[in-house]
């Protein structure tokens, strides 16, 4: 599957077949191949070369919607080594950790790779991400569910088994980090040296006791500013001719997120720099000014 999809059904694609009670299945297309659901079965050559949500009859005569899978689709559905982080936490990961086309992300533990697919299209083509995981039976289901939505993707993935607390302590300059861990706090020494100034540290928790942990951490961490904590709540709502309500049932918590910043390297003890234009005021740390320096516009600080 390619980020530049075409308006019709390819063989190799990722469909969602829905039936008419809406029940949804994930399925590959692939030339000679046959589609076998509750009400019957359909020929993959039928559907290759139809427009992205066709209808379909199976031999059972009942009508299937057939869908492009996309990538909330494909997380949603696809084989399981470990529980996934959902898409409306992925979403939301990929923008509070402001994750940018050309950005160095580091991901730990991979699990099945959910979130790994979203960092992958948002770093873009310049951008990498190198994730860590313990278990060797859930490196191996990521892999192959990166692989299974977009070779393409999988190109800008480094996966390596290992334990990141150790890791990150040879790593720098990383842009952000995101942590899908037991215990986070552990990661936190490893975090500051492998992140740049300004860069972002994010974990996923799914209990407040792991939330109170990892924000004393951070707050003892003197290369971090202050955390901050959310919590994404999903209500959906039924939209028909007859009922415009939200669902029976609402998917609430999951996980709590928290981000904290990495300090830049604190200004000298006697000195301190401020930059008005072209020019630098001097001063001490009591503020006391003791000159006015004119510098070049090249000058590097």
């Amino acid at each position: 599957m390619s980020d530049n999809q075409s308006a019709v059904l390819e063989d190799g694609d990722w469909i969602v077949v829905s039936d008419r009670r809406g029940r949804e299945n994930l399925f590959q297309l692939r030339a000679g191949g046959k589609l076998h659901v509750t009400g019957g079965s359909v020929e993959c050559d039928d559907l290759i070369g139809c427009e992205d949500g066709t209808r379909v009859r199976t031999k059972k005569g009942d009508v299937l919607l057939v869908f492009r899978a996309i990538l909330a689709d494909y997380t949603t559905l696809m084989p399981r080594g470990a529980q996934i982080i959902t898409p409306k936490d992925a979403a939301m990961i990929v923008q509070w950790a402001d994750i940018y086309p050309g950005a160095s992300v580091v991901e730990a533990g991979i699990g099945s790779g959910a979130l790994t697919l979203s960092l992958l299209r948002a770093v873009g083509e310049d951008g990498r991400v190198l994730a860590f995981e313990l278990r060797e039976e859930f490196a191996n289901c990521a892999r192959k569910n990166v692989l299974g939505f977009s070779p393409k993707l999988a190109e800008r993935l480094e996966l390596r088994l290992g334990d990141v607390h150790d890791e990150l302590r040879k790593l720098s300059a990383v842009d952000r980090i995101v942590l899908d861990l037991q215990d986070p706090w552990l990661a936190l020494p490893g975090a500051s040296a492998a992140l740049r100034a300004g860069g972002i540290l994010l974990a996923y928790l799914p209990t407040i006791r792991q939330v109170d942990n990892f924000v004393n951490a951070i707050l003892d961490t003197a290369e971090f500013g202050q955390p901050e904590v959310i919590e994404t709540i999903l209500r959906p709502w039924i939209a028909d001719r007859v009922r415009l309500r939200p669902e029976s049932r609402i998917t609430g918590h999951t996980a709590f997120l928290v981000r904290a910043r990495r300090m830049g390297a604190p200004p000298s003890r006697r000195m301190r720099e401020s930059t008005l234009g072209s020019s630098v005021v001097v001063g001490d740390v009591e503020g006391e000014a003791v000159g006015l320096v004119e510098t070049p516009e090249t000058a590097d600080f």
